[in-house]
């Protein structure tokens, strides 16, 4: 039997789910685990391009997209280990999250689920790494924003603000882009409800474990990328997913009141309104004015076909030299990814944005903003 089984669900996004996988086979050198991949009917043409891929990995190819809970449900079915670890294909894991997510439940018995932090393309943090529970007060602080104003309980409680993100303890909501669990807990629940379609399904998942005595965590220190966005693009559709499930979470769980749902579809519609006007704002690509990279030598000289002017990222004094906004790109065959989520962190606000190359598959992936789809591309 697998020490741990991993739940990957794929929708349309082959080449980050091939560089996904390739993070995740790092991560898993020193156990023994199982890679179960469902795909909720992909167009992108991801069956072909598996087809000869990955042997070891346990492809389930569904007939129709039936939302992400019931895929989830459907390749839990096929796990055989007593842990689970569902991640979003979107994702780049550190080498040893795994063996931190079991070092951190050692002294846990009662745990429910276990997430960690995640950044984004960028390297900024993701605030949902660690969430509350979005009762009513909570969840129209977060679409008014008030929690900004009013930084204090209940108003900023749905970002868990008792932690900071370098800062592990106990939480009540993770993501369902990364989620460490027991089988047996997710299934004594009847893993994710699948009346939920899309969003929502991890608050409810977690919320309903809380209810049966179980403590979920933040642990700070099992880190991912998450690119965001690449399953699902900010558009009014997933506005519109987003709030309709807050409101199916708060009628299944919570007393509901018209005025108050009426007064928050308000609110949301003018904020709504104003995250698509920004959104198409900032849909333009970046023009970078240099270009670096950190890497084996030998590995970069197909980059120097389609990049002008790359330099090695250690050649430089870059902190100091550079002023305008650069490109950075990631040798991951010679450059961990836990060294690669250090240096994100630390150049994040630095006008650096980054590119992440697999040689083998002289593929490039990479996302500058979570609200659209990011930049892939196979160089010829």
């Amino acid at each position: 039997m697998p020490q741990l089984s991993i739940v990957i669900l794929n929708y349309n996004v082959k080449y980050f789910l091939d560089a996904c996988l390739e993070s995740v086979q790092k991560a898993i050198t020193n156990f023994d685990a199982e890679i179960i991949v469902a795909d909720n009917a992909s167009t992108d043409g991801s069956k072909e391009y598996f087809k000869d891929n990955y042997p070891d990995v346990n492809f389930l190819w569904l007939d129709k997209n039936e939302g992400f809970a019931k895929g989830n449900n459907r390749a839990v079915q096929q796990a055989k280990s007593d842990y689970l670890l569902i991640l979003n294909p979107d994702t780049l894991m550190a080498e040893n999250t795994v063996q931190v997510l079991f070092d951190f439940i050692k002294n846990k018995p009662n745990f429910g689920i276990v997430g960690g932090k995640m950044i984004d393309g960028t390297g900024h943090f993701l605030p949902e790494s660690k969430r509350g529970i979005p009762s009513p007060i909570v969840a129209f602080s977060k679409l008014t924003k008030l929690y900004k104003i009013l930084p204090f309980r209940p108003f900023n409680n749905y970002y868990a603000a008792h932690l900071n993100e370098n800062q592990s303890g106990q939480i009540d909501v993770l993501t369902g882009a990364f989620m460490f669990l027991k089988k047996s807990t997710y299934q004594n629940v009847g893993g994710f409800d699948e009346r939920y379609f899309m969003y929502g399904e991890d608050i409810d998942l977690s919320y309903t474990i809380l209810q049966q005595s179980f403590q979920n965590y933040y642990c700070a220190q099992a880190k991912i990328i998450h690119f965001k966005g690449e399953s699902s693009q900010k558009d009014h559709r997933y506005y519109d997913h987003f709030l309709n499930t807050t409101f199916q979470f708060q009628q299944k769980h919570f007393r509901s009141f018209p005025a108050q749902e009426f007064l928050m579809k308000l609110f949301f519609k003018i904020w709504l309104w104003l995250r698509i006007k920004k959104t198409n704002q900032t849909n333009n690509p970046h023009a970078f004015n240099h270009f670096f990279y950190m890497g084996n030598d030998k590995n970069s000289e197909k980059l120097k076909t389609h990049f002008q002017e790359i330099k090695a990222y250690a050649s430089y004094k870059i902190h100091n030299e550079i002023n305008d906004k650069s490109l950075l790109i990631f040798d991951t065959e010679t450059i961990p990814f836990s060294k690669i989520i250090d240096e994100m962190e630390k150049l994040k606000d630095k006008n650096f944005y980054f590119r992440f190359y697999f040689p083998k598959k002289q593929l490039i992936i990479g996302s500058d903003t979570k609200d659209i789809l990011g930049d892939t591309k196979l160089l010829s």
